[in-house]
């Protein structure tokens, strides 16, 4: 894991405290997601990965706090289980939207 620093002010002095982050790994890769629960898959795209989550783009738009099975597999259903992972919308950047695909960024749930 990547150690990085984040301020943390103090009563009389400032202290940095250290949050442990997964590497993050720049891959653009395509992948299907759905909304928990619904049929239909979604083409998207990796910005980039980690082992607690992805940034990604589609051109679907996505509410924060939605959950989304998401597979990298490009057609058909799934071959195999380990091929899906379920990630809930924790960030939604909407720059220079619609004339740009949104970004999510996305963690892993167990």
């Amino acid at each position: 894991m990547d150690r990085t620093s984040s301020a943390a002010p103090s009563d009389t002095s400032e202290t940095k405290k250290w949050i442990e982050r997964a590497v993050r790994h720049a891959l653009q890769l395509p992948l299907r997601f759905r909304v928990e629960g619904q049929e239909d898959w979604t083409p998207g795209e990796t910005l980039n990965l980690s082992e607690s989550g992805l940034l990604f783009s589609s051109d679907h738009m996505l509410e924060v706090n939605t959950k989304v099975e998401i597979t990298f597999q490009t057609t058909g259903s799934p071959m195999l289980q380990t091929s899906t992972r379920i990630a809930e919308v924790v960030r939604r950047v909407l720059s220079n939207w619609p004339e740009t695909r949104p970004v999510f960024g996305a963690r892993f749930r167990s």
